[in-house]
């Protein structure tokens, strides 16, 4: 088919429609000719196949559409889809801050010179790259000793200006665990002890500002939520995904994510069944039939080399603990800082 010169426009990707053309011809199907005609050189099968290369207006959305709901981490494509709408500007909740305080006598800063008996404050490592994956500022403080007052006054520094503080260690009985007094001292403790394995000795409760002054929006009796971590590297992580997340999703106005994968285990299993057992699993796929299998951690809340290895968390409520093998189970992958 040939088409004179004067029967059509050249026209780029991108430019608008001529007025009284209703059809695009892409220009690899063209063979342009000396005296201005181009003949196509591939037939258009009806006229509607030429429309597949014509954007309508108010095909990608129409006005008065939600692009973008309210409640949402913001992903770079959403603010994209945000910017072609016209806003040149988003209402988005600050990153919230969390104050992360290291307490006891043996720990020491990573990097230090460890002598018998010391530990590597490897807990406050691993807090602050969880936080960052979650938008939110992590502040670390030095170590705290096993002194109350040095405690209280970590904690009051904290809440002038974090949006939730976190104490890690001293929330169990021992001689030197101090955190549940100084807590109510600084401000109360709602609950002391939970049944969730590990994790145990977890505390929550608050802390009030040490200035009614400096009363943040949507916290008009000036406190801050505090959480007592459990000093056991795996208990610290367990507390922290199933108090902490939450929170903060709610202190940013959007909702933890829930992603979960469908898994089967490659073994028999039995937890407790009076309490919450979070369980670290590595996953594998079956060579022979590509399902996903799922083998579960031994025991060890203080196991660094636990967390290194897993690939997910398996929680298990309460009152649910006997899987044989095989058992299609649900579990939350851990994702990469």
């Amino acid at each position: 088919m040939r088409l004179p010169a004067g029967m059509f426009e050249w026209i780029d990707t991108g430019d608008p429609m001529p007025a009284d053309a209703d059809t695009v011809i892409v220009r690899e199907r063209l063979l342009p000719q000396a005296d201005g005609s181009v003949i196509i050189a591939a037939a258009v099968a009806g006229h509607d196949a030429g429309k597949r290369n014509v954007r309508a207006a108010g095909e990608d959305f129409t006005a008065g559409e939600v692009l973008v709901p309210a409640g949402l981490r913001l992903r770079p494509g959403q603010l994209a889809a945000a910017a072609a709408a016209g806003h040149a500007t988003v209402a988005v909740a600050p990153r919230p801050v969390v104050a992360i305080i290291p307490t006891g006598d043996e720990i020491r800063p990573l990097g230090s010179r460890l002598r018998f008996g010391d530990i590597a404050d490897t807990n406050s490592l691993m807090l602050v790259g969880r936080c960052r994956q979650l938008g939110v500022t992590p502040v670390v403080s030095a170590v705290v000793p096993d002194d109350p007052d040095a405690l209280a006054a970590e904690v009051r520094r904290a809440a002038a200006t974090a949006d939730l503080v976190l104490v890690i260690a001293g929330s169990s009985r021992g001689r030197g665990d101090h955190a549940p007094a100084v807590l109510a001292q600084v401000g109360g403790v709602a609950v002391a002890g939970v049944a969730v394995r590990p994790g145990h000795p977890a505390l929550l409760g608050h802390a009030k500002r040490p200035e009614a002054g400096q009363a943040q929006p949507g916290d008009p009796a000036g406190i801050v939520p505090v959480i007592g971590l459990p000093g056991y590297p795996v208990a610290t992580a367990v507390v922290f995904e199933l108090f902490a997340v939450p929170l903060l999703a709610a202190i940013q106005g959007c909702h933890p994510s829930a992603d979960v994968v469908s898994a089967r285990l490659d073994r028999d299993w039995t937890s407790p069944a009076d309490v919450e057992d979070w369980v670290l699993v590595t996953l594998t796929q079956d060579a022979n039939n590509g399902v996903r299998r799922a083998t579960p951690a031994r025991r060890g809340a203080g196991s660094i080399s636990l967390l290194a290895r897993a690939d997910a968390w398996w929680p298990i409520r309460a009152g649910q603990g006997t899987y044989p093998a095989g058992t299609q189970i649900e579990v939350r992958p851990i994702r990469a800082v």
